[in-house]
């Protein structure tokens, strides 16, 4: 059961301006519904940081996340990912579904 509700979601988040398709993407079986692009702040920018983000996301049954744990990844680049997931919107299903998310900034 456990296997079920875990999936790992891999975004390539490329801050120029192309899209990313979101149309695939899930958590356990809860597609996505609503995707907030991280927003990556100016320092991180000015540093030329990139790297892979790893959160364990919390969705509850009306699709919310309702709770994002870090898991890995640079500070600055955490807090950003972690407030654009809070953000995202899933499918609605009868009980909480919790995976892990991996989003890496090119």
């Amino acid at each position: 059961m456990k296997n079920r509700l875990l999936a790992a979601v891999l975004l390539g988040l490329f801050f120029t301006q192309c899209a990313v398709g979101t149309d695939d993407l899930t958590v356990g079986t809860r597609h996505i519904r609503r995707y907030v692009q991280p927003a990556l702040p100016d320092i991180a920018k000015t540093m030329d940081l990139k790297g892979t983000v790893k959160l364990e996301v919390e969705i509850a049954p009306n699709g919310k996340v309702s709770s994002v744990k870090p898991l890995g990844g640079h500070p600055l680049l955490v807090d950003c990912a972690g407030r654009a997931v809070k953000n995202w919107q899933f499918d609605t299903a009868a009980q909480t579904t919790t995976g892990p998310v991996t989003i890496i900034f090119h």
